[in-house]
């Protein structure tokens, strides 16, 4: 994703790469590979559980929550921390800006 989008505007594919994004990240500051960012943090629950249904709902199969597990663990080993760490925060706001809509 090049910017902030709309959550409702994104496809299924782009919530599916935010939940993996955000939960990256999130193990990398779990890890002390990036600072921690206790704003951020707290928000990033509400965020990856958003973009993770918005993905799996409709899909109504029992792999999503694997999925995002071995898509997470791809994107550890083969993406640098401060790559995800952006995407993550992009995602973030984007979950946001829909829950402060409701």
């Amino acid at each position: 994703m090049s910017g902030p989008a709309s959550f409702d505007d994104m496809t299924a594919e782009e919530h599916l790469a935010c939940a993996v994004d955000i939960s990256a990240w999130t193990y990398l500051v779990a890890d002390g590979k990036l600072p921690e960012e206790r704003e951020m943090l707290s928000q990033a629950v509400l965020a990856v559980a958003w973009h993770h249904n918005a993905y799996a709902v409709p899909q109504s199969k029992g792999e999503q929550y694997d999925l995002v597990n071995r898509k997470r663990d791809e994107l550890l080993a083969g993406d640098r921390a401060d790559a995800i760490a952006a995407r993550a925060r992009i995602c973030i706001e984007a979950a946001l800006a829909k829950s402060e809509a409701k």
